[in-house]
């Protein structure tokens, strides 16, 4: 609020922190204008490691419009900006978040497919094809073609509930946190702040923390 005159409820902003905590995959859903990127984008930089949007396609319709493809005709692989920062990621320690800006104006469960089954797997197995092939000169993080899936790596996708978008099948919604974003805070005043240097691995120790400071109450579990 302070740096960037961005105003959510504090309801909001721990339903946020504490999905992020629940799953790599976080989808903030409803009407156009209540800053669910923004929203995203702003932890990022809290973060101190700016967040990255990729704007979905309505094309979209396989896991290479994500990742990039191989030109059989310059005989070299197109990668995207998505791949580079998951090979950045898997040499940090920083806590690193996709945004998938409007992902429901093409089909998720076509484009993101292969990621949602991954993230279901043990760690060890969480390996994502980039290319079907190997070469002498492949960077050193790509094995067999593949690519191990970061574990500091984090996917927020927007979604408008309107005409323009497709349905988000339960195949999705099972394997995200969902927060509903449908309303603006009312501003308020506070003072500038700077980043806080997080790490991905202490983030997720705070969660576990938070989780046996807060345990849910036997009622509850009722």
């Amino acid at each position: 609020a302070g740096n960037l005159k961005l105003y959510y409820s504090i309801d909001d902003i721990r339903r946020f922190i504490a999905g992020l905590l629940v799953s790599p995959i976080m989808i903030l859903q409803g009407m156009s204008g209540t800053g669910k990127t923004s929203l995203a984008c702003a932890f990022g930089k809290y973060v101190d490691n700016s967040s990255m949007v990729v704007p979905v396609q309505p094309m979209w319709k396989e896991r290479t419009d994500l990742l990039g493809y191989y030109n059989e005709f310059t005989r070299r692989f197109t990668e995207t900006d998505l791949l580079k920062k998951m090979y950045e990621a898997g040499y940090s320690k920083d806590i690193y978040i996709t945004v998938l800006d409007e992902m429901n104006i093409a089909r998720v469960e076509y484009y993101f497919a292969e990621f949602l089954s991954l993230l279901e797997l043990s760690r060890a197995d969480q390996k994502l094809t980039v290319i079907s092939d190997s070469w002498k000169n492949d960077p050193e993080q790509l094995e067999d073609g593949k690519i191990q899936l970061p574990d500091n790596m984090w996917f927020i996708g927007t979604a408008n509930n309107d005409d323009s978008t497709f349905a988000i099948s339960d195949k999705v919604y099972d394997r995200a946190m969902i927060m509903n974003l449908d309303e603006k805070a009312d501003e308020f005043y506070a003072e500038k702040s700077k980043p806080l240097n997080l790490s991905a691995e202490r983030f997720k120790a705070l969660g576990k923390e938070a989780e046996r400071e807060y345990r849910m109450t036997t009622r509850n579990l009722r």
